[in-house]
């Protein structure tokens, strides 16, 4: 069974053609919701029945916005800069948990130099990149 997800208007839309052929994605574009905003975009994903919204948007983890979600949020993520090539390597991580059916939240998923983080929380997010800093980096 296919799995239908929804992409904020600010995801790399080629981003859409990594995800596997089991995964539906549509993007805010598409629904014609490029101008509505993140709290009212995620009711209207959750009432529409997408099974999660994936976004780079880091407003989506201000708990003062987002004291409950409606569904599955993933927030991804990428040091030094959010562009398509440093989120490939979380499509797997994103699969993997969709996979799981996973309860409505925060999902973080963040590639920190090389390194995949997961957190649910913006501040967790941020004390692993921290520690992530303190791990020397591999030479090959």
């Amino acid at each position: 069974m296919r799995q239908r997800v929804i992409f904020d208007h600010c995801v790399p839309k080629p981003l859409q053609y990594s995800f596997s052929p089991t995964i539906e994605i549509t993007n805010a574009r598409q629904k014609g919701w490029e101008s509505i905003k993140n709290g009212n975009l995620e009711k209207l994903s959750a009432q529409d029945g997408f099974a999660a919204l994936i976004t780079v948007d880091t407003d989506f983890a201000d708990s003062s916005k987002f004291p409950s979600y409606k569904l599955p949020v993933f927030l991804l993520r990428a040091y030094p800069k959010v562009v398509f090539e440093a989120l490939l390597p979380l499509i797997p991580s994103v699969e993997a948990l969709l996979d799981e059916s996973p309860d409505t939240g925060l999902y973080i998923f963040d590639n920190y130099k090389g390194q995949i983080l997961t957190a649910s929380s913006l501040s967790e997010n941020i004390q692993k990149r921290i520690s992530a800093r303190s791990v020397p980096e591999h030479e090959d």
